[in-house]
């Protein structure tokens, strides 16, 4: 218990330091490397095409080369603008700093450009940082004619991730905590003069789906000057102008996977079209990227404590697998989950806990061996000396061999359990069943190894005798009653022991209950009593008659009375013996037309029936359905059941037998008088030997043998037989077979 409390804290102390250590991960950004070089592939792999309404106006190394030294003439700028107008673009992004003034002519002309339209132009601001008087930033403006001239102003931030890459980037921006919010440059190209821009969760950070590079249309800057670009390449498209050639310095790192740098205002062209298909791929929220990184680590330290060194290691490998596939489907469907913790926490619980199950296993089977050594039930067992396996392989391995030694043991006791000559099995103190023995299975035709002692009752004994059994169980240990006796749902009859096991020091252990087959000497008792009812009653009766009849004077009609009851001695005689035969013979049938054999019964009792006007209806509708039968027994059971109707039905009755199919399987005959009915006191038990009844307002006080025969005839012939009283009086005998 000591080690299990141990292994407990230990357990819960691995899966804390784990959780302390991600959460640090994912504040510090500590996997930040391994998510960005994931995320860079699994971008790339996605790539948007690129947006057919942007075009870039690209100030590179040909415009350079035409127009001189960089700075150019704020004239020239007016006079790119100017051409551009002409040509009817939808929008104008000027992705140049207009922070400071230069010639005023050339700054008036410029801001004429700016205003000219007809479509708006807009241009940027920038921040220096650190800022003045503390502040984290001072925002420098562009002139204020400029300014005024615009259609708006908007920053052009570069976000930077920790390895220097451009991934992200934001809608707007707030420099000072409080101050002004100023949207992003290219927000007045998708959504024009807004005035509820910056909206709220503008500044949330966003990676930027980035198209293949070069793949945004581009003209010269030159080009525009020199008049040589079609007017239908400008109309209606959102301009960004900016510089691309190298040495203007406005070149970044992004994740593409063409390599070298993408001009600033490519990454603006990048940002412009995510913008217009509204598909930036946005960060997953805190709270669920934390509960996503520490859920597989904890569900490992769950299946550490319920599944198998082999399991858990296919769960480990599954969770990986599943963190990638997560981060995967989450990026498709435009958030980004980064994995690298999450994968981090899976790779440090995993060898940590196995190293401290091992050397728990390693302390353990240390003591487990010095207790066997010290309980004298097995020899010693040095820890074998084999130097190609490590400590614990070797501390298995004299497990092993004590293990092996205490299995030989217990085979010793279940071989002498399973040879005992009757049924048996233990129970332990909760009464739950431990150990069983072969005739017991065998007699139950099933294993009850692990069952409670009141569900292994059920299955043994019948519910009527349940009370008594209980009483004895509940009793047992009072020694006051030594064994009880019951019967089995399988019509077997057993006797039960009940007996104590302790140990040294006097504990209860359980209870070992031996049973006893003593469904031969039970039924020996039954066939006794039968045969002494037989002899004492039902053969007494007729003999008694004929006795009386012969002290008086013998005439013709006490001949007959004598005759009738010397046969019913003998009919009594015939059943009792024809009844136990079918005990001990085999079932031997053929195919019969079933309407035929009662056709027949009927006919051999015609002469009876016609002594006193009595006739029969026989209605057949079973399509001479075959039935697999012993024809002589089942001709005698009809008989029985037809010389029964006319013996309780009135003189000049019309007894009624119906043959029809009962199912699509069985044909079920119908034999019906219309005599008094039958006892409803001898109903339940009608068809069991010399079932009789003390009343006499229904039929004669006993039946003898003749339904018994019935029942044990049909029941032979796998059919079923009841008895009932008719709506309008009389009895009802039915019987069904199943057709061949």
């Amino acid at each position: 218990m000591n080690l299990r409390r141990r292994l407990a804290a230990e357990w819960l102390a691995i899966g804390l330091f784990a959780t302390c250590l991600l959460v640090a991960s994912l504040f510090w950004r500590g996997t930040a490397s391994f998510d960005h070089l994931l995320y860079d592939q699994l971008s790339a792999a996605q790539r948007p095409p690129a947006d057919n309404d942007i075009l870039i106006v690209a100030i590179d190394d040909t415009s350079l080369t035409a127009l001189g030294k960089w700075p150019w003439d704020r004239k020239i700028h007016a006079r790119l603008l100017s051409k551009l107008q002409q040509k009817k673009p939808r929008a104008i992004a000027f992705d140049i700093l207009l922070s400071e003034p230069g010639a005023p002519d050339s700054d008036q002309r410029l801001a004429a450009a700016l205003s000219a339209g007809p479509a708006p132009v807009y241009i940027p601001l920038h921040f220096n940082t650190p800022g003045s008087d503390g502040r984290d930033y001072d925002t420098i403006l562009p002139v204020p004619a400029f300014r005024q001239a615009a259609a708006g102003v908007g920053h052009v931030n570069i976000q930077f991730d920790d390895d220097g890459i451009v991934r992200r980037t934001t809608l707007c921006f707030t420099p000072d905590k409080g101050g002004k919010t100023w949207p992003h440059l290219i927000t007045g190209l998708f959504q024009g003069k807004d005035p509820s821009f910056p909206k709220a969760g503008c500044a949330e950070p966003l990676l930027i789906p980035y198209t293949a590079r070069g793949s945004f249309s581009e003209i010269s800057y030159a080009d525009i000057l020199n008049s040589e670009v079609p007017d239908e390449l400008v109309r209606g498209k959102n301009i960004i102008i900016g510089a691309t050639a190298a040495g203007m310095g406005d070149n970044f790192p992004t994740p593409n996977g063409e390599g070298g740098m993408l001009a600033g205002v490519e990454v603006m062209a990048n940002v412009l079209a995510a913008s217009r298909r509204n598909d930036f791929i946005r960060p997953l929220p805190d709270p669920w990227t934390y509960a996503l990184t520490l859920a597989p680590m904890w569900l490992l330290m769950f299946g550490f404590l319920r599944f198998r060194p082999r399991v858990v290691l296919m769960i480990s490998l599954l969770s990986l697998a599943g963190i990638l596939l997560l981060s995967i489907a989450l990026l498709f469907g435009r958030l980004w989950f980064p994995p690298g913790s999450a994968l981090l926490g899976i790779l440090l619980v995993y060898p940590l806990w196995g190293w401290r199950r091992l050397q728990a296993m390693s302390v353990f089977m240390d003591s487990e061996l010095r207790a066997l050594e010290q309980s004298g039930e097995v020899r010693p067992l040095p820890i074998p000396t084999n130097q190609t396996t490590d400590l614990v392989g070797r501390q298995s391995e004299a497990l092993a061999n004590a293990i092996d030694h205490m299995r030989d043991l217990r085979r010793f006791v279940s071989d002498t359990l399973a040879d005992l000559p009757d049924p048996m099995f233990v129970t332990d103190p909760e009464d739950r069943v431990t150990l069983t023995n072969k005739l017991l299975n065998e007699s139950l035709d099933k294993d009850i190894s692990g069952w409670r002692l009141t569900d292994a009752l059920d299955l043994m004994v019948i519910p009527d005798q349940r009370p008594m059994v209980d009483h004895y169980i509940a009793q047992s240990h009072a020694k006051g009653q030594e064994y009880v006796r019951f019967a089995s749902p399988a019509e077997k009859t057993f006797v039960m022991r009940r007996s104590e096991v302790r140990n040294d020091s006097g504990i209860l252990h359980g209870h070992i209950h031996y049973l006893t087959d003593i469904t031969a000497l039970a039924k020996a008792e039954r066939d006794r009593e039968e045969v002494l009812q037989l002899l004492s009653h039902d053969m007494r009766a007729p003999q008694s008659s004929i006795i009386a009849l012969l002290d008086g004077p013998v005439d013709a009609d006490a001949r007959k009375r004598i005759e009738r009851n010397a046969r019913r001695t003998i009919q009594l005689a015939q059943d009792f013996v024809d009844i136990a035969r079918m005990g001990e013979t085999e079932f031997a049938g053929e195919d019969v037309l079933l309407a035929d054999l009662v056709r027949e019964a009927a006919d051999s009792l015609w002469p009876l029936a016609r002594e006193r006007g009595i006739s029969f209806a026989i209605r057949d509708t079973s399509d001479s359905a075959f039935v697999l039968a012993e024809p002589e027994s089942l001709h005698r059971a009809i008989c029985n059941l037809v010389d029964n109707a006319i013996k309780f039905s009135p003189a000049d009755a019309v007894i009624g037998i119906d043959i029809g199919r009962h199912d699509e399987t069985r044909i079920i005959v119908t034999i019906s008088d219309s005599g008094d009915g039958i006892d409803a006191d001898l109903l339940p038990n009608l068809f069991t030997r010399f079932a009789s009844t003390g009343n006499h307002s229904g039929r004669v006080k006993g039946v003898g043998l003749g339904l018994a025969f019935v029942h044990a005839v049909i029941t032979r012939h796998n059919g079923s037989v009841w008895a009932s009283n008719g709506d309008n009086g009389g009895a009802r005998f039915s019987f069904t077979l199943p057709i061949a």
